[in-house]
């Protein structure tokens, strides 16, 4: 049973092709970048698929997908589904596109979760948008035992990273980040005002991120007035209506952007007049959300410095050698969790073809068993209980070596090849059995 991984990030696409994508799936909150991913699950539930987990954040999407067929033809697949949503040429997205299978998709799963594969290294918000996009699938039903089981395990090991190593030490987010570059922009910014667009998670660290390098006046706004409120009470800044986006650019010093819109909701009309106000005063425009917020035609505008999530790198943190530091640490919690994760993934193939083989065997035998016992009619009901018995010993016996070889060859490297080699003398489906509901974390249903 092979586990896919098709996908592109920050290293592998620019945010002008990222962006493109994201209607792939809709926006998914609280993280900050997305709202409710359920609906386009519909779009990619096809039967080529037993298990489909979507990972979806600023930086990335990654498809993590159980075929029931080859695993080429099946990431075909993804790439010309991404093509067709993204309304992009295949030819011109898949120099971006990453594949990876089995092992090599499972332990790039952890090493997202791990904070390894983040533009800023060992950040902390991608933990929890690992264990969302988990929850997304499972509540559409795309996520069968082992997507469960080896995001779960994702999860843990992100915590086991962060908790046993200094890789998230003085961690920076995208937030962060993006205040640390206006301070750049603006040198102290104690006297400063800074505007919030966006009311989700990602606006909220930035409002927090601001307070910390010693901003006093934060307002933030929003398309919607209450989500702006809701922010301005969690957060302590100032709740402004959308209709004062205008006025609020017009006396800020700087503008984070983030939120979760499919469009940009920033253009040139609604800076052009705040810029008049100004009277010839720069404006530091970030722009951290993806699809972007602000219209690139802003940018070009007399007095505005706008910079997208590009900018964003991680030489920006002063704590990034510390955690360069931990990386092999991290690696190692890495590589036995990987282990765990296929020996539990070829532990229960191994099983699933076990009780196949068995369930195969006693189908023929009961079907010899009816056949013979109607040719020996004069048998009294001990006597046929007796060939019963003597027909299920004979299965059992037989199947008692081929299931502990099978068994123990599990988490061998060539189990895969032995394995089909078992379901091809055997005339096996090699089909999965029906999945339990609710799989935890160690694997047993919860």
């Amino acid at each position: 049973m092979a586990i896919i991984l098709v996908g592109l990030n920050q290293r592998t696409a620019l945010v002008a092709l990222r962006e493109r994508l994201f209607k792939v799936l809709e926006p998914v909150e609280p993280s900050g970048c997305h709202k409710d991913a359920a609906p386009a699950f519909s779009l990619w539930w096809e039967p080529g698929f037993r298990e489909l987990v979507f990972l979806s954040t600023c930086n990335r999407l990654e498809v993590y997908g159980v075929p029931i067929g080859g695993a080429r033809d099946a990431c075909r697949l993804i790439v010309e589904r991404l093509a067709e949503l993204g309304n992009v040429a295949r030819d011109e997205l898949e120099p971006h596109i990453y594949q990876k299978e089995d092992r090599d998709a499972v332990g790039h799963v952890l090493r997202v979760a791990c904070g390894l594969d983040s533009q800023l290294l060992g950040e902390t918000q991608i933990l929890g948008q690992v264990s969302q996009a988990l929850a997304a699938a499972r509540s559409t039903g795309t996520s069968g035992p082992s997507l469960t089981y080896l995001f779960s395990r994702a999860a843990h090991a992100g915590k086991r990273a962060r908790s046993e190593t200094e890789i998230s030490r003085g961690a920076t987010s995208i937030s962060h980040a993006a205040v640390v570059l206006i301070e750049k922009e603006l040198g102290d910014l104690s006297a400063r005002s800074v505007l919030v667009v966006g009311a989700g998670e990602t606006a909220e660290l930035a409002t927090k991120a601001l307070y910390e390098h010693g901003v006093v006046q934060v307002s933030c706004i929003n398309r919607t007035l209450s989500g702006a409120q809701t922010l301005a009470l969690r957060a302590g800044c100032q709740a402004r209506p959308w209709a004062e986006l205008t006025q609020a650019l017009a006396g800020a010093d700087a503008v984070i952007a983030a939120t979760g819109a499919p469009h940009p909701v920033i253009y040139v009309d609604d800076v052009t007049p705040a810029l008049e106000q100004r009277q010839s005063l720069p404006l530091v425009m970030v722009d951290i959300a993806v699809p972007r917020d602000i219209d690139l035609a802003v940018g070009a505008l007399p007095g505005v410095v706008l910079h997208d999530i590009d900018r964003l790198e991680a030489t920006l943190d002063r704590n990034l050698s510390r955690r360069w530091a931990a990386v092999p640490k991290v690696e190692e919690i890495i590589a036995k969790e990987t282990q765990v994760v296929m020996d539990w993934l070829q532990g229960r193939e191994a099983k699933e073809v076990v009780a196949e083989l068995r369930e195969h065997a006693r189908s023929v035998a009961h079907a010899e068993l009816g056949g013979a016992l109607r040719k020996l009619e004069g048998l009294d009901k001990d006597a046929q209980e007796v060939v019963s018995r003597m027909a299920n010993r004979i299965v059992g016996k037989l199947l008692h070596q081929p299931t502990k070889r099978l068994k123990s060859r599990a988490s061998s490297e060539d189990f895969p090849v032995y394995c089909d080699a078992v379901v091809d003398l055997f005339g096996l489906k090699g089909e999965p059995l029906p999945q339990p509901v609710g799989v935890t974390e160690e694997g047993e249903g919860g």
